[in-house]
């Protein structure tokens, strides 16, 4: 997936303002864990305070990328 985050790229070449800045997104979930890394994740999950399901994925990546 890619964002285009409007006027934060590149400075425009004899001109005023920014160029487009464009992100790629690749999210990887594995599929299996080891039992460490599950505890790890669980963990996480307590001690997170943002409600995952209010939004999804591509959301948040949006509210942090404008």
């Amino acid at each position: 997936t890619v964002f285009r985050v409007k006027g934060q790229g590149m400075p425009v070449l004899g001109g005023r303002g920014r160029g487009d800045l464009f992100v790629s997104v690749t999210v990887v979930t594995p599929t299996t864990l080891t039992r460490d890394q599950r505890k790890l994740l669980e963990q996480l999950s307590e001690i997170e305070t943002t409600d995952l399901e209010d939004k999804g994925l591509m959301d948040k990546v949006r509210d942090i990328f404008g």
